[in-house]
């Protein structure tokens, strides 16, 4: 997971980089607008040469510089991926679509995704961080130290953010794992709570009566006259 990451921060901070070099070739940004676009990775279309606002390596703008497409992009579209390995989710649909922690969630955000489970890695600009740190590559800051994960209940329509209350209520559907997880002396410790939460993911990934996500949100018919 910690290669998973650096490798985001990197390969944003590239693509960022990459603005200021009008010789380099630019990625095309390609759109999202239901989850079976998502999982079969069939976009709806994409924007080449965008600009890449890199506010944190996990708060990403995309604009175009047309504000009419600007508004389209964060009112119509899901998800965007930059080249062929980096995901990103619209925060302003997941407050549309769901309840729970999505206040704070802000501009566009890597997600990491399987055909029944989600989830969001996300530090805000505001969290104590300063543009330049990233820009100049400040060793200080550790991300993978600071950053937050957010669960996609779809079951619920629900954003929660993970901290060791609420990953308890999480691991309620694996009794065994709940039990492991509260009785250990250090459970409020990052790097155990962590541990767990990736034990869900992969517990709810082979869990046949769990349902898929395209089960729950499978995309809307068409519009007929």
């Amino acid at each position: 997971m910690k290669n998973w990451l650096k490798f985001i921060l990197l390969a944003l901070v590239a693509s960022c980089s990459m603005q200021a070099h009008a010789e380099e070739p630019h990625d095309t940004i390609y759109f999202y607008d239901n989850w079976a676009q998502i999982m079969y990775m069939e976009p709806s279309g994409g924007f080449m040469d965008p600009f890449i606002a890199l506010y944190t390596p996990y708060e990403i703008g995309i604009e175009t510089g047309v504000d009419r497409i600007d508004q389209a992009i964060r009112r119509t579209h899901i998800a965007a991926t930059i080249g062929d390995s980096i995901w990103l989710i619209n925060s302003e649909y997941l407050k549309r679509e769901f309840v729970g922690d999505t206040k704070k969630l802000r501009e566009f955000m890597p997600f990491f995704f399987s055909d029944k489970v989600a989830y969001i890695t996300y530090v805000g600009e505001g969290d104590n961080l300063d543009l330049k740190h990233i820009l100049f590559g400040d060793t200080e800051i550790d991300y993978e130290e600071i950053v937050d994960y957010y669960f996609i209940d779809f079951q619920h329509k629900k954003v929660v953010k993970i901290t060791p209350s609420s990953l308890s209520e999480l691991l309620e559907d694996y009794h065994d794992l709940q039990m492991r997880y509260e009785g250990m002396k250090d459970y409020k410790k990052r790097e155990i709570m962590l541990d767990y939460f990736f034990k869900y993911i992969e517990r709810a990934n082979q869990d046949v009566m769990k349902p898929y996500i395209l089960d729950l949100f499978p995309p809307k018919a068409a519009a007929t006259d």
